[in-house]
């Protein structure tokens, strides 16, 4: 039946948003909610491939927050797939080129030819898009996927300043601290990464509320070394555990009688 499925073209995988988590998650909810023929709303004409709604509301439908939806918005406007039309409490969003995406039924054959060029015309744009980005980020010398995956965790991370822990540097171009973080994107992707911050987030050891002396920072926790041991949860552990031994010194206590002590000093006397 029409409106009760979408398809979704392989090529998705390709997508320069694909291994965004959050963008490519608002994306297809936004196929999914676009109109599959032409409404209405409040007098307005609501077009094939469009949708009424809101970032509240793509918030709650998504599990994504406020701001994880607008930046992705922002990906997606920045690169052509989606345009808003906004309004004082909604906004129209267009999926650009729905109909092309769904070619197969009988409206979208009928306007499917018209959009092909201009779909083309977009690949051909993101091509280059990733040509420039390559030229801009070449002289750091590690492989930097995409500035958005950087931006938003540096954005997360910063948030950590409510626990006490203090935001990060600048992330000068060459600099050990960017080409740490963007091997890490490389080795483990965006989604680990975020992860990984909120495994700090719910660990007073590693934010110092258990151990004054130390405190994680920007820097070791992109460590090659470092970042697994977070990732996994096993840091904490094994840091509680030396402790533990050098509290220990493998001796036990002795454990002294002070009545009998007492005793012996009266006695002796």
């Amino acid at each position: 039946m029409k409106g009760d499925y979408i398809k979704i073209n392989r090529s998705l995988l390709d997508w320069d948003w694909y291994g965004d988590i959050n963008t490519c998650r608002l994306f297809v909810h936004m196929l999914l909610k676009a109109n599959w023929k032409d409404g209405n709303f409040r007098g307005e004409e609501i077009k094939r491939g469009s949708f009424v709604s809101s970032l509240s509301k793509l918030s709650d439908e998504t599990n994504l927050s406020v701001r994880e939806v607008r930046t992705a918005i922002n990906h997606l406007e920045k690169t052509g797939e989606v345009t808003i039309n906004r309004h004082g409490k909604y906004s129209v969003f267009t999926v650009n080129n729905y109909c092309a995406y769904q070619q197969g039924d009988t409206q979208a054959d009928k306007q499917v030819t018209g959009n092909r060029q201009a779909s083309d015309s977009q690949a051909t744009t993101i091509e280059e898009r990733k040509k420039e980005r390559k030229k801009e980020y070449k002289d750091t010398n590690v492989s930097i996927h995409r500035p958005g995956d950087i931006r938003q965790i540096m954005e997360v991370w910063n948030e950590l300043e409510r626990y006490g822990i203090k935001p990060v540097c600048k992330l000068n171009r060459g600099s050990q601290r960017l080409q740490n973080l963007t091997a890490r994107i490389r080795e483990y992707g965006e989604a680990e990464v975020l992860r990984a911050i909120e495994n700090v987030k719910h660990s007073e050891f590693l934010q110092g509320k258990t151990d004054g002396r130390w405190q994680i920072t920007f820097d070791w926790f992109v460590k090659p070394n470092n970042f697994p041991k977070v990732l996994e949860g096993q840091y904490e552990e094994s840091r509680s555990s030396q402790k533990a031994v050098r509290n220990n010194n493998n001796f036990e206590r002795r454990r002294y009688d002070m009545d009998e002590l007492e005793s012996q000093l009266l006695n002796s006397n």
